[in-house]
């Protein structure tokens, strides 16, 4: 029993909180949605926002005012990231054990930014971090932490890379890099040097080194940005022929393999990424395409102290979480832009523990087959060019006579009638149409469904 308090207790805490039957509500919401993922749709703000109007109050709207504004207002109109028809920029399918352990991970309040803190949540983590260290090829003792997107994954890594560069700005990327590399380039106050990607869409070595050459700048050389799997294109670069030029400028190598990662549990993409163990760092989301829930990206480092020396945090009220030996001790704050963090990994590591990784590669290998099909169904429909073979799961194509305005208007009326949500892109300067299988649910009939709107 809580002892009185010397004053009114609040009604936001322990088991006198006045939340009514708001536990049932969610729990009845969660198994809603995991039996039966609907698009979603959106709609302007002239008829979102009045449903919001007078939402916050003084006095608080209760349980049950408060949900049906929820259910009314938010939840209809956002769209399912975590869907089987969402097939636009990069999806997410969250495993079950996934989600029930990430509402674990909110409801228990980890602060896993320490070993002192959470050594529990911290070791768990570590244990997935190692399984992907295993999977890229890097070497034991390689090590990070989970982090909240690839956005920051990014920032991460090259941050490191620029500290070991010392005075070296100048930083090599694709022209197919995303666009989270150039806001860290900017963030850091370094210099792209944009390489030119062939038909192809893949960042060569050889390329690299005549881009070099040409700018006269190779001693200035700080880090090279690869992609192992291209947000745009699904394209897995030269990440060998990129290893060697690198390195043999003394600059680092940061691999961004925030979606296509996930193609290293199967042996029959394998091949595609040789060279990634030579990385100096490397980042892969779990959230994307490896059945995880939002916010979890795992940035990984060759030289784990390297990215320690960057990114620890001093002050006086922290210095007691770094012990005399730092063998002893593991905070994943000291291994990306983070103080503060949950335990985002746990969600991945707990379902690794469920299922295995056999599952996980056979729900992997879904998309693959999907993929596949939609190929044979663009190729066989008259005024449709598939632009690229896919390495991964993102397919390009053309449409005869279609530009930007007609291929915006097939997205909206898509989206409009909830068949799918689907996202035109440009290639070598052209719109074109896009579309990315991840979800295991995705099924032929919803490719069907999509691609008989283009006929």
């Amino acid at each position: 029993m809580l002892e009185q308090l010397p004053f009114t207790a609040v009604t936001l805490h322990g088991p006198t909180a006045d939340i009514g039957d708001l536990s049932e509500r969610v729990l009845r919401l969660i198994n809603d949605r995991l039996a039966n993922t609907e698009l979603g749709r959106t709609i302007a703000p002239s008829a979102l926002l009045p449903m919001l109007d007078g939402a916050i109050t003084t006095g608080g709207l209760g349980v049950e005012r408060a949900w049906e504004t929820f259910e009314t207002a938010v939840a209809p109109h956002t769209l399912a990231l975590d869907g089987p028809r969402y097939l636009a920029f990069i999806p997410m399918s969250p495993a079950a054990a996934a989600i029930w352990m990430d509402a674990v991970v909110g409801a228990t309040s980890f602060s896993a930014e320490s070993w002192m803190e959470a050594a529990g949540a911290v070791a768990a983590e570590n244990q997935a971090l190692d399984y992907l260290r295993e999977l890229a090829g890097m070497p034991t003792g390689a090590g990070g932490a989970f982090c909240s997107g690839g956005s920051i994954g990014n920032l991460s890594a090259i941050a490191v890379g620029r500290d070991v560069a010392g005075g070296r700005r100048l930083v090599a990327v694709a022209d197919t890099a995303h666009a989270s590399v150039d806001n860290s380039l900017r963030l850091l106050g370094m210099e792209a040097l944009v390489v030119p990607t062939g038909g192809d869409g893949r960042f060569a070595g050889e390329a690299l080194s005549a881009a070099l050459d040409a700018s006269g700048r190779a001693t200035e050389l700080a880090v090279v940005v690869a992609s192992a799997g291209s947000t745009n294109a699904g394209i897995v670069d030269d990440l060998r022929g990129l290893a060697d030029v690198a390195h043999a400028h003394h600059a680092w190598l940061h691999v961004d393999g925030a979606y296509g990662g996930a193609a290293l549990l199967l042996d029959e993409r394998r091949a595609l990424f040789d060279g990634l163990g030579e990385a100096d760092s490397y980042i892969v989301d779990p959230h994307k395409w490896m059945f995880c829930t939002a916010g979890t990206c795992a940035v990984l480092y060759r030289q784990p102290h390297l990215a320690a020396l960057t990114h620890r945090q001093h002050g006086p009220y922290i210095e007691v979480l770094h012990g005399a030996d730092p063998s002893d001790e593991w905070n994943p704050s000291d291994y990306a832009f983070q103080l503060t963090r949950r335990p985002s990994g746990l969600p991945f590591w707990f379902t690794l523990l469920v299922h295995g990784t056999d599952a996980l590669a056979e729900a992997v290998r879904a998309a693959i087959t999907t993929t596949s099909y939609a190929v044979q169904q663009l190729e066989s429909t008259p005024g449709i060019e598939v632009v690229l073979q896919p390495q991964l799961t993102v397919v390009l194509f053309r449409k005869a006579g279609w530009n930007q305005a007609r291929w915006q208007a097939w997205s909206r009326d898509l989206l409009d009638r909830e068949v799918a949500f689907v996202a035109p892109t440009r290639w070598k300067g052209q719109t074109i149409g896009r579309l990315v299988f991840l979800h295991p649910l995705t099924t032929t009939d919803i490719v069907d469904e999509v691609i008989a709107t283009l006929r």
